[in-house]
């Protein structure tokens, strides 16, 4: 068994060594830099182009599933490493995992200064597609529509107020008040 994995390395070949090392490498990045598959995919891809070169220089079947377990077993290890990290706290949380909420401008306000401002017609400072900015009485509000565009600029009417959300429409057939 072990002459066959000595045999193995010493008849890699250069090219087919750096492919497969750098195949490996990429899975390994996989694992810790988030990529949307790209690192691993381009990993997986040149790992089996490592091995199918080197079988094509003359390896027999069992040099090819040392070749494989051995690529296996260090996708494997970095993972393990991986979550023994993330566990121990050594590594922050990957940003696809992070929950990052968006905190409208108007955060924390007064819950009777938007109830007053329910039925006003004010206008657009940013487009809505469907959420953009409006001042209302010389302050800075996010809202949003109901799936409605609307242009910056454009006369909007403050139809509906839920929780911290400013639900707008359009108000251009509107002659109300604004601010």
């Amino acid at each position: 068994m072990w002459s066959e994995v000595v045999t193995l390395f010493e008849g890699f070949g250069t090219i087919p060594m750096i492919i497969m090392l750098a195949g490996i490498l990429l899975c390994i990045v996989e694992v810790f830099v988030p990529g949307f598959g790209v690192f691993g995919i381009t990993g997986l891809t040149l790992s089996i182009g490592g091995i199918v070169a080197r079988m094509i220089m003359g390896a027999t079947l069992n040099q090819f599933l040392i070749m494989l377990l051995s690529s296996v077993s260090l996708v494997v290890l970095a993972i393990l490493i991986m979550l023994i990290s993330a566990r121990a706290g050594a590594i922050r949380r990957s940003p696809l995992i992070e929950s990052k909420t968006s905190i409208s401008v108007n955060y924390g306000s007064d819950d009777k200064k938007l109830l007053k401002m329910l039925g006003k017609v004010t206008f657009a400072t940013t487009e809505f597609k469907p959420s953009g900015k409006f001042d209302y009485n010389g302050e800075t509000y996010e809202g949003r529509t109901n799936g409605e565009f609307i242009s910056k600029g454009e006369k909007i009417q403050i139809v509906e107020i839920q929780a911290d959300k400013i639900i707008v429409k359009s108000a251009n057939g509107i002659n109300g008040k604004t601010k």
